[in-house]
């Protein structure tokens, strides 16, 4: 949609439509474009509130696939055209749009002193130093458990690796699928290296892999991607024909006694009705290292080339206002990186305590920024061990060469 072609249409329907007695109130209408399809009921609660306090701006969500996101809202920015406020992506996924100057710098027009230096990482373009989007939330990499299936098995939540695999055994002995992940989508294999592998390669490793110290072929990494191999017996038969929306509900049916996945599945769980709990993803040993991978998850930009851009701004300052982190935290069940939100939800209480022993989820925060990243190297490496093609010195070697090679 181009808001060149359809400004002044818009703002005469809705001026008339505004008519109040004798005096008519123009209205300014924006599109916001996202990739949470699931948050589509939230956010119009949210933008309902927003709207009450400022009657002379309607805002239209729409979210797209998640999957397609990225490409949707390129191709529309390139041609000029897209919303007027973005749901970016952080980190790489937001250079990409800010770099051609695709976004509008917000640091001097917005006041983001509720938010952490640490959250706007991942907003700032490094090249220029400005941040281009008010960070949306932070999200943790974590364990599900299906606390119904523990409880009518007796088990209690594994600790350590060898825990885990004896809990999985034991469902699997029982007739109950141990872990809903699949492998067909190479993003949530990811997901899966993010809450698995830190506890093995240890939290020193980030600083040494993105210093130089190290590649990926370091003995910790490769060790890490063996350990993670070892879950294939564990996984639903015909796992790497198993999507993303089939291991979701694997879990939620009660068929699956554990998923790994980013906190942002915690609504989506609870409409479904099901009982679970969360833990860090297992110690490599008894007392060694447990830690959670987190990351900034995006954030709320404005189109450079928006004729409302005025509003489009008034609609960030929201974004990073106390009312709206509370929102975002109560409506959506995400941590807020505004401060002053806090929840009362004991589930994000957990993962705020667990995120005290946390480390970067570490291709999204470091390696989104080249051609082929990070990630795409590691979800296309671990599909490969997954289908027993690959060993996992042999993706090893291949992550790190390609990394090498972007640089």
């Amino acid at each position: 949609m181009n808001k060149r072609h359809t400004f002044t249409a818009k703002a005469v329907l809705a001026g008339a439509a505004m008519m109040v007695g004798s005096s008519a109130v123009a209205q300014t209408e924006l599109d916001f474009w996202s990739w949470r399809q699931e948050d589509v009921a939230a956010y119009n609660e949210i933008i309902a509130a927003f709207e009450e306090t400022h009657p002379d701006i309607k805002v239209t969500y729409t979210a797209h696939p998640a999957t397609e996101y990225n490409t949707i809202i390129a191709t529309a920015l390139a041609a000029g055209e897209g919303p007027d406020i973005i749901h970016t992506r952080s980190y790489g996924g937001l250079e990409v749009l800010a770099k051609p100057g695709y976004l509008e710098p917000l640091d001097e027009q917005v006041d983001m002193s509720l938010i952490g230096d640490v959250a706007k990482i991942g907003t700032t373009l490094r090249a220029d130093g400005h941040v281009y989007a008010v960070p949306f939330a932070s999200q943790t990499v974590l364990v599900f458990y299906n606390t119904d299936i523990f409880a009518a098995h007796g088990l209690t939540p594994p600790e350590t690796w060898d825990e885990f695999k004896a809990v999985a055994t034991q469902l699997k002995e029982a007739g109950v699928i141990p872990l809903a992940n699949g492998s067909a989508e190479g993003w949530m294999l990811e997901i899966m290296s993010g809450a698995l592998l830190p506890n093995f390669y240890g939290s020193e490793f980030f600083g040494e892999v993105t210093s130089g110290a190290t590649d990926f072929e370091d003995p910790r990494f490769v060790g890490a991607l063996e350990k993670m191999a070892e879950l294939k017996e564990f996984m639903p038969d015909g796992y790497q024909g198993v999507d993303y929306a089939t291991m979701k509900q694997l879990f939620a049916s009660g068929a699956a006694a554990m998923f790994v996945g980013g906190s942002f599945e915690i609504p989506g769980f609870r409409d479904a009705g099901v009982n679970f709990d969360i833990i860090a993803g297992p110690a490599a040993e008894a007392g060694g290292e447990r830690m959670v991978a987190t990351w900034l998850d995006g954030g709320y930009g404005v189109n450079a080339a928006s004729e409302n851009k005025e509003a489009a701004l008034e609609f960030a300052r929201f974004t990073a206002s106390q009312e709206f982190g509370q929102m975002l935290t109560d409506k959506l069940g995400n941590i807020s990186p505004i401060e002053g939100a806090v929840s009362s939800d004991p589930t994000l209480a957990k993962i705020s305590e667990l995120q005290g022993a946390s480390t970067p989820y570490i291709m999204l925060v470091a390696y989104r920024f080249n051609t082929p990243t990070g990630s795409t190297l590691i979800q296309n490496g671990l599909q490969e061990m997954f289908a027993g093609s690959k060993t996992p010195a042999e993706v090893a070697h291949d992550v790190s060469e390609g990394i090498k090679a972007s640089e």
